[in-house]
């Protein structure tokens, strides 16, 4: 197995200079290992190759001298109880790291395994390969035997999260479970880089108020969500107006204040009887008045203004706008355990006949499918940041008023203003397996950070007291100290040297309250856009609990402005349950080349045709037959053998 790793033997000239690097961090700060409560003193000197680090040569010289890393330096380790103990039962730990030039990440990675120079600890971020194969390959220990014994609260976070446990255990034919890495994983959703944007202003000045709107107060809609029959053109036609009321709004003002991204507020009350929208005829009823904008501007014959738009091949993999319409990706899907192709599911022939329908009245952008070379996050940043488009997939920097200074029309560089909403609920396609049901498919970052490796350069050193620590960083106390830094006092019990707290006149990294509710709210001393608040933390160790924006009992307050805070809260609405990208990962080699095959077979097929079908000119039922020369259930089995993993006791 051995030979594999000699086949990437990379540069003679460059492995001595790794192994130089090498012996210079070996020698790091403190000294040997200590016994402590547990038998013979062992080498407690571990060096950690990290794929990144914060602020250096801004703040600190090496990561070592990270406030967090002193900190955890300092400490001893209970091997027995677990956590934080004393000089007389504890055990201490000393960390040194290792972090590649910028850009030659991979190829420092590579040069390390294929020399055989590597440390005892390895961010796996740059590895091509499984933590099982590389302990195959003789490089990472099998930890399961340290899990086991000295990582009670790594395990417990997984019983509690049994969806994460396939994705970081390894479950043999014979049921025996084996570890081969240790993952970070974030404590609930990552705060949103990017959602569904729209003009606000364009609805307070174009939109109509509805003659009636969702009374979320009558027993009707508390007990079902919605009103009896939506939306209210079919209520009127029906003369079914149960669950709606009369709209007590009859125009809409906005009041931007002094700074509007802080002090923004109007009175726009959409169909569903919110202020924010929550169905697809919400959209519909915005798409409305962003047409009359549109017209209104001399616009009506550019290709780059639209109402909203999609991406190239009509669909995003992903999910998204797709799971609006019963829920579903249009491409392989999980659902209560169950793998299933959902290329051609009515689910997804209902959201393809929402976006014909939207194409035909002209609110989709008629370019879509030629817009190839853009990222679905960035599809026509000019016309967007132009002021022409209602409604996109952006990135949370074109929120509030940041549009203004790029308008073209000089009426929306005064008072042009974006909003964030969620993705929405389909009430008017489809039947009624289509209609009311949340999304459940949509892009999300990933709760499972990229892990950490354990050599065989470690077996003999102080494994005891080094997986306790690890364990520790699963804990509240060591999640705060990895991702958010030390606070006051922490910080006064460590003789920090480079203090970067008493050099930016901090006494902290953050200072905990509790809200009316009870729960813990965490205030940043440091605004999210400096670059010193990362280099406050810990986070490049990439172990440990993750710490988000809002969690089990506690919210941290990022020094957000309100409209991007607001935002937030509609991106986060929904979770993501129906990708199946992450199982995919865990396909061993020969099923791995399969289902790539048959996977680029599929999005080939579906970025040259689908676009046709929702323009009108190919019938539904001849893309469905296309892809029985694919056979995209073929790879259903393979998928569902790791998914039943999860489920499994």
């Amino acid at each position: 197995m051995k030979s594999k790793i000699v086949k990437r033997l990379f540069a003679i000239g460059l492995a001595a200079v790794m192994t130089a690097g090498m012996l210079a961090g070996c020698g790091g700060k403190g000294g040997s290992g200590e016994g402590g409560s547990k038998g013979e003193a062992k080498d407690a000197n571990f060096t950690w190759w990290i794929f990144t680090t914060d602020g250096q040569g801004m703040y600190y010289d090496s990561y070592d001298d990270s406030p967090s890393v002193q900190y955890i330096n300092s400490q001893y380790w209970d091997v027995e109880k677990g956590g934080i103990g004393t000089e007389e039962n504890g055990r201490k730990l000393n960390f040194s790291f290792l972090v590649p030039i910028a850009g030659s990440e991979m190829d420092n990675f590579n040069t390390m395994i294929g020399t055989g120079e590597y440390p005892e600890i390895l961010d796996l971020s740059a590895s091509s390969e499984t933590p099982q194969a590389m302990h195959d390959n003789g490089v990472l220990m099998d930890i399961t035997e340290y899990v086991e014994n000295y990582m009670p609260n790594y395990l417990a976070f997984l019983d509690a999260n049994p969806e994460l446990k396939p994705l970081v255990q390894v479950k043999e034919d014979d049921g025996s479970v084996h570890y081969y890495a240790i993952y970070a994983f974030s404590d609930g959703v990552e705060t949103p880089w990017e959602g569904t944007c729209y003009r606000r202003d364009w609805v307070v000045k174009y939109a109509e108020p509805t003659e009636y709107v969702w009374d979320w107060e009558s027993d009707y809609v508390k007990e079902n969500g919605h009103p009896a029959v939506t939306p209210l053109d079919k209520a009127v036609e029906e003369k079914n107006l149960e669950g709606w009321k009369k709209n007590e709004v009859t125009s809409f003002t906005a009041d931007y204040g002094e700074n509007p991204n802080e002090d923004y507020t109007d009175n726009v009350i959409f169909p569903s009887g919110t202020s924010d929208p929550i169905t697809v005829s919400d959209w519909e009823w915005m798409f409305e008045a962003f047409e009359k904008a549109i017209d209104e501007r001399g616009w009506s014959d550019n290709s780059g203004a639209y109402c909203t738009t999609i991406t190239y091949g009509g669909y995003f993999a992903q999910g998204d706008l797709v799971s609006s319409f019963g829920g579903g990706t249009g491409y392989y899907y999980v659902n209560d355990g169950e793998v299933s192709f959902d290329g051609d599911s009515d689910t997804f022939k209902t959201y393809v006949e929402c976006m014909n329908n939207w194409y035909e009245k002209g609110w989709l952008d008629s370019q879509f499918s030629t817009r190839a070379a853009d990222v679905f996050f960035m599809i026509n940043t000019p016309g967007v940041n132009q002021g022409m488009v209602g409604m996109w997939c952006g990135l949370s920097s074109t929120l509030g008023d940041s549009l203004r200074v790029t308008c073209q029309n000089e009426e929306d560089q005064k008072d042009a203003f974006a909003m964030g909403c969620a993705l929405p609920i389909n009430d008017m396609y489809g039947s009624e397996e289509q209609m009311y049901v949340e999304p459940d498919a949509l892009y999300q970052g990933s709760r499972k950070g990229s892990g950490i490796g354990i050599t065989n350069k470690a077996e003999e050193k102080d494994l005891e007291a080094l997986f306790t620590f690890l364990d520790w960083t699963y804990t509240r106390e060591g999640g705060e100290v990895l991702y958010l830094g030390l606070n006051e006092d922490q910080v006064a019990s460590v003789d920090l040297n480079p203090n970067i707290f008493a050099d930016n006149n901090l006494t902290g990294a953050y200072v905990k309250t509790t809200d009316e509710e009870g729960g813990e709210v965490y205030k940043k001393a440091v605004d999210e856009s400096n670059q010193l608040v990362s280099a406050l933390t810990g986070l490049r160790m990439n172990v440990g609990i993750k710490l988000t924006r809002k969690g089990s009992g506690y919210t941290i307050d990022n020094g957000n402005a309100m409209v991007n805070e607001r935002a937030y809260e509609q991106w986060e609405k929904y979770l993501n349950t129906g990708n199946i990208m992450e199982y995919s990962a865990l396909l061993n080699v020969e099923e791995s080349e399969t289902f790539s095959k048959t996977q680029s077979a599929i999005l080939e097929y579906q970025n040259i045709n689908l676009p046709s079908v929702i323009k009108g000119s190919m019938t539904w039922e001849d893309y469905v037959n296309g892809f029985e020369a694919i056979d995209p259930e073929s790879v259903v089995p393979m998928l569902q053998k790791y998914v039943d993993l999860a489920k499994a006791e």
